[in-house]
């Protein structure tokens, strides 16, 4: 498509925060370095989910040429401040609305790749992958390993996502809000928000994208739009990326049980499964390495997160904030 064909669009970049005022302004110093793209009106805001404006002047402040809005959420709960940013997004008239997290920072040329996939796909939403990267501080050899796994971990899942995109196979990628890209159609047309009903339990972008492929709406990858995200020490140890995976687990199991998916009735068969595949695990750590370390973490919390949902328990996976 020629750059004379091409609509002019407006973008609405968006990321919440609460409680991280390093790492937000390491964000917005990334949107400050970012080139806009081509016939594209591009704003900026920041939902603080929070009782006080605790972040404004550290938003405001950072504004420099950037066209950027701070909003107050004061609901706690992710979901909240996620609505919050689209109702602003589409208060602007912005045509796409985009999310990274407030712990991640965007490579220079993010948007202008994210908004290129947009116009080669026509896809009503669009995922990128993540690079983790290690903290600026000295690691202990464990937390190294740690590492490790959780890199090889996030390269894996961009490299399925490209792969299963390139098959024409997009509707498989789970795309969540540390990197993604939306039409205003999924707002306006479709009516999609994130889902309030468990706002501390994570997983409402999982299952905004989970609505948008029942739908049968289309998805894209824009495999070149690169995040960073920095691993601050507190999260490169075995509890934490237990807990991590036992809460996303229960989330996961509680949107499935909620909206009568046949795989959560059928549990039992598939945690025994699961049990077995966590021993064999465990026995394969000596052999892995780090990788080894993070696998046996995740799969031994997912069946925790498995069996507290048939218990009844609800996740509270955001209720401790992590990272500065």
């Amino acid at each position: 498509m020629s750059s004379n064909s091409m609509p002019r669009l407006r973008l609405c970049v968006a990321a919440i925060t609460r409680q991280r005022p390093v790492m937000l302004k390491q964000l917005l110093a990334s949107w400050s370095a970012c080139e806009m793209p081509p016939l594209t009106d591009v704003s900026f805001v920041v939902v603080e989910n929070a009782a006080q404006p605790d972040c404004r002047d550290i938003v405001l402040g950072a504004a420099g040429g950037l066209n950027l809005d701070y909003r107050l959420e004061p609901s706690i709960g992710i979901p909240f401040a996620r609505n919050r940013a689209v109702a602003h997004a589409l208060e602007t008239g912005a045509d796409l609305v985009a999310f990274v997290d407030d712990d991640e920072r965007v490579a220079k040329d993010w948007l202008v790749e994210l908004v290129a996939e947009h116009r080669r796909s026509r896809a009503l939403l669009i995922g990128g992958p993540v690079e983790a990267q290690p903290p600026a501080v000295p690691l202990s050899r464990w937390r190294k390993a740690i590492m490790r796994g959780v890199q090889q971990r996030f390269r894996h899942k961009a490299f399925v996502a490209r792969r299963q995109n390139a098959a024409g196979r997009a509707d498989r990628i789970t795309v969540v809000t540390n990197n993604w890209l939306a039409h205003r159609d999924l707002f306006v047309v479709h009516r999609l928000r994130f889902d309030e009903r468990d706002p501390m339990s994570g997983g409402s972008d999982a299952a905004f994208d989970h609505e948008v492929t029942r739908l049968g709406l289309t998805k894209s990858w824009a495999d070149r739009a690169m995040v960073y995200e920095t691993m601050p020490p507190s999260r490169l140890t075995f509890s934490y990326q237990f807990r991590r995976a036992r809460d996303q687990s229960l989330a996961s199991f509680t949107r499935k049980r909620r909206g009568g998916d046949r795989r959560a009735a059928s549990l039992v068969p598939l945690l025994a499964y699961r049990l077995l595949a966590t021993a064999a695990t465990a026995l394969a750590v000596p052999v892995r390495g780090g990788p080894g370390v993070l696998a046996l973490a995740r799969a031994s919390g997912w069946s925790a997160g498995r069996i507290l949902g048939l218990l009844g328990s609800r996740s509270r996976l955001y209720a401790k904030v992590t990272g500065e």
